[in-house]
């Protein structure tokens, strides 16, 4: 029997079985979108888990380069020693950004309200962050509006400053309406004026205050150098593959003298997430493997039970020249058919499904909002769907096709 006709025999028995097909189609919609969910909610677990860590600490491969010096006098580090780490820094090819933290810096509105930022008794108000265009090759970070720093902000005349909405509303304006404000701070004696070019993400595992995460605001670099502003605790943040951590670590220490630090103190970052991943697929495959079996024992079941009510049928197919392994691929091709078709269903219902529910898991268990966070569906979850809808299929045929190809012609024609 050519293989147009076994297509053709299987959906003319779909038709005619719409009952069994319809209770066959909806165990393994059920089975599949169950599956789906579960894979699509281990993925996005792991998506959120990277993300929050790289929020919080940075990308893979990032260190945190800090300094003591030998001399320091009472403007902090000098200007000369803080380029000529950049210099080397450069020279050896490292991605790296400056991340100096300012707790008094002070900011002026256009009503020439102060905000200071560590007032005198309690919590710091926001933080001054010193960096550049490179951090967002490091960190994880995401922009709500407006635009990060680029090269060219290193040159202009009126710094460009990036901040969060929570230092927006803290200085009187509407984050809908920062961009492009101008606002004077200090870390000095000297007032800047400045121009917001973007607002940021509030950060997982920034600074936290009493009432929630510090506001935070952004300074490019070479502002703070043309400024002269002082700076005390001078830290790199580099992103380094893990293997050549090591060699890079000994070069720094060799080029150390020639900026005048006396010692370097390099704190490791690396997240291995490969292994919890591992962990997590071995766990699902147990699920799946489980839900596959009892899940299949229905359809199975309704499979043979169809078989047995297809013996004439079967014989009067045998006396005009289809052979048993004919029979078999027939059967087996009817149930990849309908398994693949509740496949898609239970995909589909997986994917609708599993966007609200990650996000009351998220919000309502965990307290993580979504903003900043990588909670789209993992596509991998469907194709591994599809996966068991078409093991489910050949599994759950393979019996049912086995025995209609053992089926005598005599005894068929006889029934």
């Amino acid at each position: 029997m050519p293989i147009r006709g076994m297509f053709l025999s299987a959906l003319a028995e779909i038709r005619v079985g719409k009952i069994r097909v319809l209770l066959s189609a909806f165990c393994v919609a059920c089975l599949v979108a169950t599956v789906t969910v579960v894979a699509a909610v281990g993925g996005v677990t792991q998506q959120v888990a990277r993300d929050l860590f790289e929020q919080q600490t940075g990308r893979p491969g990032t260190m945190l380069l800090d300094m003591q010096f030998r001399r320091m006098n009472a403007d902090g580090v000098p200007a000369k020693s803080l380029r000529a780490m950049k210099d080397s820094l450069q020279r050896f090819g490292i991605v790296h950004s400056p991340y100096f933290q300012f707790g008094q810096a002070q900011i002026r509105t256009a009503d020439r309200q102060v905000f200071k930022s560590q007032p005198m008794n309690g919590p710091p108000k926001f933080m001054l962050t010193v960096t550049d265009h490179r951090l967002q090759e490091i960190d994880y970070l995401s922009m709500k509006a407006g635009r990060w720093f680029n090269a060219t902000d290193d040159v202009r005349l009126e710094p460009s400053i990036v901040a969060t909405e929570g230092f927006a509303r803290l200085v009187g304006l509407d984050p809908r309406e920062a961009i492009g404000a101008r606002i004077e701070f200090a870390a000095g004696e000297i007032w800047q004026k400045a121009r917001i070019v973007g607002l940021a993400e509030e950060r997982a595992g920034g600074m936290m205050g009493p009432s929630g995460q510090i506001p935070m605001v952004y300074l490019p670099f070479a502002s703070m150098l043309q400024m002269g502003m002082p700076t005390h605790q001078p830290t790199f943040k580099l992103r380094i593959a893990p293997e050549h951590s090591a060699a890079t670590i000994t070069r720094l220490k060799a080029e150390a003298p020639k900026w005048g630090v006396d010692q370097i103190h390099v704190q490791k970052t690396f997240g291995n997430f490969m292994a919890i991943g591992g962990k997590l697929r071995l766990l699902l495959m147990g699920v799946t493997a489980a839900m596959l079996l009892l899940g299949s024992l229905p359809v199975i079941a309704l499979g043979i039970f169809a078989v047995r009510q297809r013996r004439s049928e079967f014989g009067v197919h045998r006396c005009f020249g289809a052979t048993g392994p004919d029979l078999f691929l027939t059967v087996l091709l009817e149930g990849l058919i309908v398994c693949f078709a509740a496949g898609l269903a239970g995909v589909s219902a997986g994917y609708l499904v599993q966007g609200p529910a990650m996000g009351i898991l998220m919000s309502r268990y965990f307290g993580i909002s979504e903003q900043g966070i990588d909670t789209s569906f993992p596509w991998d979850a469907a194709l591994l769907g599809l996966g068991v809808a078409v093991c489910v299929g050949v599994f759950t045929g393979l019996i049912p096709a086995w025995r209609a190809m053992q089926r005598s012609v005599i005894r068929a024609i006889r029934s």
